[in-house]
């Protein structure tokens, strides 16, 4: 079978979606099966939108039986504000190719006029629409299958800053028109059957990690290295305000008045508001924590082995892969009650879950769980025994693959 993932960043570039692409693509081609990737060349997720941010030079190569390609980004001259012009054009490819934060690649639009032929075409993740609806040109110019993994942010509410992002009409048409809907938790599978999406359309898949990539963490070797003694609370993710990261400071500043002995470390990657927001602390609040811009596969499993808990008080995840990972150390998390993660977190059985920007039930949450050596202890063994039962890449990749061969058989 010839297959065509079409993805936003592709690696050396981290994300969830991301190493959803990597780890389908590459199972694929250890199959047997011929499989090639079209993404950008941005490896920093602002090279959408900004000029001077991180990029691959790299346009064509192979890793890991995978054929990779990438086309530039384009930018206006003022871009953000040209995007706003342009995306009141009607129609569905205006409001795909020209939607903000989705990148302007004519290149991969292209593409939908190449002469090499595909036997199926999956692509990711909204809210970068013009992804989707090149990979959806792709598929309907050849008459191949078009599957589409939309990673919703659903947020708080209806009215929520992030869902706005997620859910515009012209999104809801290009996600409903695939064959097969691949959904993270029960609660994006109820959002678009509220849209009329059939449910038989839909599977429901969620993320993994591979027991063997975390294998190995040593918490002293974190501690050592990075001169850290007493409790760690950890987050892991960019450091954005929906992602939490600014509520999570806050929070701790609270326990740390009380007295609390604990060291934040919050490693991912910087956005420019949570700099401006860092840099504004006062001087006893940044001594307690531990800034990570980039942080590599040793450091995050000895972080993941070190740390009492990890939290992530998201309202724009629509699954969050760092909660298996943290469950695969025993370790409790916290989450928000935003987005996909109560689909994914029980609250009370394998960690907590709060309102998201709740300052005072986020401290309350994180303490509750310091001080409760007890509950800390069960919450992580419940989410180890459930991640190692449910959530391994092995038994996503089985589903993706016995759909993949009955689309092949069937035809289309």
């Amino acid at each position: 079978m010839k297959c065509l993932h079409v993805v936003q960043r592709y690696w050396p570039a981290l994300g969830g979606s991301e190493k959803f692409m990597i780890e389908i693509s590459e199972r694929l081609a250890s199959e047997g099966h011929e499989v090639t990737v079209f993404t950008t060349d941005a490896i920093d997720i602002q090279h959408f939108w900004l000029r001077g941010k991180e990029k691959s030079q790299v346009f064509s190569e192979r890793r890991n039986g995978v054929e990779i390609r990438r086309f530039k980004v384009k930018k206006f001259p003022k871009h953000p504000q040209a995007l706003k012009v342009l995306g009141n054009i009607p129609g569905l490819g205006a409001k795909s190719l020209f939607s903000f934060p989705s990148p302007l690649v004519p290149g991969l639009l292209w593409q939908m006029f190449s002469s090499e032929k595909f036997d199926i075409v999956h692509a990711t993740a909204l809210p970068y629409d013009s992804i989707i609806y090149s990979a959806y040109r792709i598929a309907k110019r050849q008459d191949v299958p078009f599957l589409v993994s939309p990673f919703f942010h659903l947020g708080e509410s209806e009215r929520d800053d992030v869902r706005k992002y997620y859910t515009r009409p012209h999104q809801l048409r290009l996600v409903k028109s695939a064959k097969t809907i691949f959904v993270q938790t029960t609660i994006e599978r109820d959002f678009l059957m509220m849209n009329g999406c059939p449910e038989n359309k839909m599977v429901l898949l969620g993320m993994g990690i591979n027991p063997s990539e975390l294998e190995g963490g040593r918490g002293e070797r974190f501690r050592e290295k990075y001169g850290i003694i007493g409790p760690v609370v950890c987050y892991i993710g960019p450091k954005t305000y929906d992602k939490g990261a600014f509520h999570l400071v806050r929070a701790m500043e609270s326990l740390w008045k009380s007295g609390d002995p604990s060291t934040l470390v919050l490693a991912g990657t910087e956005i420019e508001d949570f700099r401006r927001f860092y840099g504004k602390l006062p001087e006893n609040v940044k001594s307690k924590c531990l800034i990570l811009d980039y942080i590599d596969d040793k450091d995050k499993i000895d972080l993941l082995d070190a740390c009492e808990l990890l939290v992530l008080p998201s309202r724009s995840d629509s699954f969050g892969i760092v909660f298996l990972e943290a469950w695969f150390y025993s370790k409790p998390v916290v989450g928000a009650i935003a987005g996909g993660i109560p689909g994914v977190i029980r609250d009370g059985v394998d960690g907590l879950l709060v309102p998201f920007g709740d300052e005072k039930e986020l401290a309350l949450a994180i303490k509750k769980i310091l001080e409760d050596r007890e509950l800390a202890i069960k919450l992580g063994n419940a989410g180890r025994e459930r991640v190692l039962e449910e959530f391994t890449w092995d038994r996503k990749f089985d589903i993706i693959h016995s759909l993949y061969m009955r689309l092949e058989k069937e035809g289309f």
